[in-house]
Formats: C-alpha cells, structure tokens, sequence
C-alpha cells in the first residue's frame, strides 16, 4: 500500500440496508432505489447484488432492520403485557423512522427477533385459552393496530396531514364534527386505539372460555 492509498470500507449488507433506511427516513421510501443507494454508498450499482440482488430484497432488509432495532418483548410474558410492549415499541419506532415505518404496512414479518417475539406473543394467547387460529387473530389485530397506530405517528412527526376542514361544514348538519375543533392531543388516539384492542381481545378471551 502506497502514501496515497486509503482503506476502502468493505460493502456489506449492513451498509447498504442502513443506507436505504437513512434514505427512506429522509426522503420517503419511493426515492430509495438500487441506483440511488449506490450512488450514495460511492459503488457500481452491480456491487449491490452480490448482497441484495432486488429492489425487494432490500424493503424485505429496512423491515428486518427495524424489527431489529425496535425494542420487541422477547422474554415470556402474559398476552396483555406484550400487547402494550409491541404498541410501545411501535411508537417509538415510528418516531425514530418516519419515513422508513411505512414499509412494514407492505411487507411480511422479516428477521429472527421479530418472529422470535411473535413466537413469544402466540405461546401467550394459546396460554390464555385460545386454539392456533384464534391466537394468531388475535396476535394479527394487535400488530395491525400497532402499525396503523404507528403510521399516523411517523406521519406526524414529518409535518402536519391535511385534515378535513371543519369550518367549511355547516353546524347546523354536522354537529359532532364541530365538537372535533381544537382537539389536537395524538396521543388520545393512541392511547384509546390501545385501550380498545385490549378490552376487545380480553372480550373474546373470556367468551372463548365459556364454550
């Protein structure tokens, strides 16, 4: 090696996936593209494949690295209490990624620690009475309302939504819509949307076993 050479950071899966969250964060998800990803890294868009060889590979890569960094409930626990962990988890996800969050609405489960806290989250249901079926319903509308929970977070957190516009209403016609006006507080939803899921699965639990 001469004075003039430099040490080249190897490319690695981890560099790009980090590089393609880092993009999505800051741009949104549809600006992340193989191309763009290498030009940030400074390599050849053919380099790429030899670690993600598809556009796909590498949102199936943002979703493992989330899940990953995400503080999932992996120790075993009773139903109720990982419900709350994952929302939590999700919350905070959304806030650390805003733009990034969005692809676990696209894409299936990836990575160990995610199905390793999902394995935890069904030996839980089927530990408070319900067969196979109804366990992963139950662990997929609490996920579901996580995620949809969360992507109104990550949506905030990159600037106000358009919202409908109350005043154009007339009062007169939509009087609940007016009670709306001023109310500004996102957690009340958050935290209402979780308070729900869980008396609703606590519901179904207790009915189940009744039969």
């Amino acid at each position: 090696m001469s004075l003039y050479d430099h040490p080249v950071t190897p490319l690695t899966r981890g560099r790009i996936l980090a590089a393609a969250v880092a993009m999505a964060d800051h741009e949104g998800l549809e600006a992340v593209t193989m191309r763009r990803i290498a030009a940030a890294l400074g390599v050849h868009v053919t380099s790429l494949y030899n670690h993600v060889n598809t556009r796909e590979a590498v949102s199936d890569g943002i979703v493992e690295v989330l899940f990953e960094e995400a503080d999932l409930p992996l120790e075993p626990l009773g139903w109720e209490a990982w419900v709350r962990r994952f929302h939590t988890a999700m919350g905070g996800l959304a806030l650390r990624h805003p733009g990034a969050f969005a692809i676990l609405m696209r894409r299936p489960v990836q990575g160990p620690r995610a199905a390793a806290s999902f394995e935890v989250a069904l030996a839980a249901f089927r530990e408070a009475g319900l067969e196979a079926q109804d366990a992963y319903g139950a662990v997929k509308i609490a996920v579901h309302t996580a995620l949809t929970a969360g992507l109104e977070r990550s949506q905030e957190a990159q600037g106000p939504s358009p919202e409908t516009d109350i005043e154009a209403l007339p009062a007169t016609d939509f009087p609940q819509f007016h009670t709306l006006r001023g109310i500004e507080d996102p957690s009340m939803s958050w935290d209402f949307g979780l308070e729900t899921v869980v008396a609703g699965l606590r519901a179904q639990i207790a009915e189940r076993a009744t039969r």
